[in-house]
C-alpha cells in the first residue's frame, strides 16, 4: 500500500508543477509591448516535436504597440511552442499549441516581446482564432 501512495503523491506533485500560475500568464499579457493579430502565411513545423513552430504571417490589427515597430501590413515571424498529440511534453510552465491546429489555421492573436532582431512570443502568449476582431479575443484579464 505505502509504494502506492508514494505513486499517487508523485502524480499529483508532477501536475502541481506543469503550469505557473494563471496570474503569471495574465501578467505576461499586460507586460507585453506587441499584442497583434496575425494573418498565418505559413507554419515551419519541426519533424520531431514538441518544439518550436515557426509562424511567418502578416499583421492584421495592432491592439498595442508599445515600442512603435509594427504597422497593419507588416510581415513578422515568430516561435510558438508546440507539439503534437501523444507527445510527452516536458514538465514546465510552456503552454503547448497543437502543431496540427496551428499548421491548420488562418489566424493568431498574439503577445509579443521585441528582441531586436525578431519578435519571441511572451511566456506562449498566443491564441488561434477564427478571423481579426476590432477588440481582442484574447484579453489581459
Amino acid at each position: 500500500m505505502r509504494p502506492f501512495l508514494v505513486a499517487i503523491i508523485g502524480l499529483c506533485v508532477t501536475a502541481a508543477h506543469a503550469a505557473m500560475p494563471p496570474a503569471v500568464y495574465q501578467k505576461a499579457r499586460a507586460d507585453a509591448p506587441l499584442h497583434v493579430q496575425v494573418a498565418i502565411a505559413d507554419v515551419a513545423i519541426p519533424e520531431l516535436t514538441p518544439s518550436s513552430c515557426l509562424v511567418t504571417g502578416e499583421v492584421v490589427r495592432v491592439f498595442r504597440d508599445t515600442p512603435g515597430v509594427l504597422s497593419v501590413g507588416d510581415t513578422i515571424d515568430f516561435a510558438v511552442s508546440c507539439s503534437r498529440a501523444g507527445d510527452r511534453v516536458p514538465i514546465g510552465g510552456t503552454l503547448w499549441t497543437n502543431a496540427d491546429a496551428l499548421s491548420a489555421a488562418r489566424f493568431i492573436e498574439v503577445y509579443l516581446i521585441d528582441s531586436g532582431s525578431s519578435f519571441e512570443v511572451a511566456r506562449d502568449q498566443s491564441r488561434i482564432i477564427e478571423a481579426p476582431s476590432d477588440a481582442p479575443q484574447f484579453p489581459e484579464d
